[in-house]
C-alpha cells in the first residue's frame, strides 16, 4: 500500500514538473480563434513564428514573423518596435511557443500561445 501511494505522489510531482516545464501554464488560443482574428484587416496582430529556418520555409502563417526561439531574447527590440497591438507565438506543436510566451513576458511583452501550433494550423485547411 506504501508503494502505491509513494509512485502515485512521484507521477503527481512529476506532471507538475513536466506541465510548467512545458510551459502549458500560459495563455493560449486556437488556431480557429486566431484565425478569426487575423480575418479582421484593421487588427494590428504580431504572430511569432519561432520554429527553425527549414520549419519555417516548410509553411508557414502568412505576414508572420520568423524569430527562432534560441535567437528571441536578442530581438526584443525588433518586436518591440512592431508595436503590435496584439503578439501570438507558433512553433510546431506548441511547446516552443509556450516557452517564447514565457521568455517575452520576462521583458514586458504579453504575448499569447497558439495552441496546437502549426500542426494545428495545417489542419484547419
Amino acid at each position: 500500500m506504501n508503494k502505491i501511494l509513494i509512485v502515485s505522489l512521484c507521477l503527481i510531482v512529476f506532471s507538475i514538473i513536466v506541465f510548467y516545464a512545458m510551459g502549458f501554464n500560459v495563455e493560449n488560443i486556437s488556431t480557429n480563434e486566431i484565425k478569426s482574428k487575423l480575418s479582421d484587416s484593421n487588427a494590428n496582430i504580431g504572430i511569432i513564428d519561432v520554429r527553425t529556418k527549414s520549419e519555417y520555409e516548410s509553411g508557414h502563417i502568412e505576414h508572420s514573423l520568423w524569430i527562432p526561439l534560441a535567437q528571441l531574447e536578442s530581438n526584443i527590440e525588433k518586436i518591440k518596435s512592431k508595436n503590435y497591438d496584439e503578439i501570438y507565438t507558433i512553433c510546431l506543436s506548441g511547446g516552443r511557443s509556450a516557452s517564447a510566451v514565457k521568455k517575452l513576458k520576462k521583458h514586458d511583452i504579453n504575448a499569447i500561445n497558439i495552441r496546437g501550433g502549426m500542426l494545428s494550423w495545417n489542419s484547419l485547411k
